[in-house]
C-alpha cells in the first residue's frame, strides 16, 4: 500500500499524507491485536494499538527520523530505540508517545546519531 505523496497534490498536503497514514497505521494495529496482538481485560492494555499510535504520531511530525526509530510496547510500557539526529527529535518522540492514550511510561533507549557531513 503507497501511502505517501500519490499525487502532485499530496507534496503540496503533507497532513492530509500524515492523516492518511495514522489511518493506515491504526488499522495496522487492530488488525495485529484481532491476530494475537496482547490486550488483557484485566489490565485493558492494547499494547498493539498504542504501538501503532505512537508510531504514526512519529511519522507525521518527523516522517523521516520516525523510520530511524523502533517502538516497542509492553504492558502498555513504550520503549523507543534507534537513532535520532538531535536531542530535540528525541525530546519529540518521547513527547508524543507520552500523549498516547493508556500509556504508563516510556522508555527512552534512542541513540543521537548526527547525520553525516559530507
Amino acid at each position: 500500500m503507497l501511502i505517501f505523496a500519490r499525487t502532485a497534490s499530496d507534496r503540496k498536503r503533507p497532513a492530509a499524507v500524515a492523516r492518511r497514514l495514522r489511518r493506515a497505521l491504526l488499522v495496522a494495529g487492530l488488525l495485529a491485536l484481532a491476530a494475537g496482538g496482547r490486550a488483557s481485560a484485566e489490565d485493558d492494555c492494547p499494547d498493539a494499538l498504542i504501538t501503532a499510535d505512537v508510531k504514526s504520531r512519529l511519522m507525521a511530525r518527523h516522517p523521516v527520523a520516525a523510520l530511524r526509530i523502533n517502538v516497542e510496547t509492553d504492558q502498555c510500557v513504550v520503549t523507543l530505540k534507534g537513532c535520532v539526529e538531535t536531542a530535540q527529535q528525541r525530546k519529540e518522540a518521547v513527547k508524543s508517545a507520552r500523549k498516547v492514550t493508556k500509556v504508563r511510561a516510556v522508555k527512552d533507549q534512542m541513540t543521537l546519531c548526527p547525520k553525516d557531513k559530507d
